[in-house]
């Protein structure tokens, strides 16, 4: 096991360049901190380089396992908090979308996505779909709240339009989340084959989109208008849950 104590070390500033999105993007690696999501990203097959403390008992089998300082560790990590271990881990393959989708549309903050990744995954879905606008899912905070679910969801950047049309076009209806004009939630027949698009914390989805929709629906709800957009996801992923 190589030993790397120097915060110059060409290694660590590749690795420390991974807090980037766009060194993410350009290696199709991230940071995994948590000894859990270390140990999934093992299991999946995913765990490419781990980084382990002076002393330390590796958490997962990785044939690239350095021992490292823990000056390294901190310059390295995306957090504050004291880790004895950090993972480097590839991206999942993507693949085309099936028949149970979650649509994000513009959804910027990375716990709401992380979480709605991991709701998606806790209902059967087999892809969450993101626009250029969304928060990065491979962010230490998106990946925190996926507890493990990225490791084994399909997440694409894609242009909505075009998935939509898409999707209806495979026989997948898509159902926008809308304040307007839409159908009490409670009206709709659940459906093996579904696609839900929600949309920015702020804004909502865009009304070019909700055009393209199959059925415009809304949570019913007594005395609020509006929910965070990952209760909201959870509600509707439930709904439409795999039976």
């Amino acid at each position: 096991m190589e030993r790397i104590t120097s915060l110059t070390n060409a290694k660590v500033k590749f690795w420390t360049s991974l807090k980037d999105k766009k060194s993410r993007d350009e290696h199709g690696l991230f940071i995994a901190e948590e000894r859990h999501l270390i140990e999934e990203a093992c299991e999946a097959g995913l765990l490419e380089t781990l980084l382990i403390k002076d002393g330390e008992k590796p958490y997962a089998a990785c044939p690239d396992t350095y021992e490292v300082s823990e000056q390294i560790l901190k310059k390295v990590s995306g957090t504050v908090s004291a880790n004895r271990q950090i993972g480097i881990v590839r991206k999942p393959a993507q693949n085309a979308a099936r028949e149970r989708v979650l649509l994000l549309d513009e959804v910027q903050d990375p716990g709401n996505v992380g979480t709605l990744i991991r709701t998606a995954k806790a209902f059967g879905f087999d892809s969450v779909i993101l626009s250029e606008g969304c928060a990065d899912p491979y962010s230490h905070k998106a990946i925190r709240s996926t507890q493990g679910a990225v490791f084994s969801m399909n997440v694409i950047y894609a242009d909505l339009k075009e998935t939509i049309r898409s999707l209806r076009k495979n026989g997948i209806p898509v159902y926008g989340t809308s304040l307007k004009n839409a159908v009490s939630l409670e009206k709709i027949k659940p459906a093996e084959k579904a696609a839900i698009l929600l949309g920015n914390e702020g804004k909502g989805v865009k009304p070019e989109l909700l055009d393209l929709c199959d059925q415009r629906i809304v949570i019913p709800m007594d005395g609020f208008e509006s929910l965070n957009v990952a209760v909201a996801g959870g509600i509707l992923a439930y709904y439409f849950r795999k039976a």
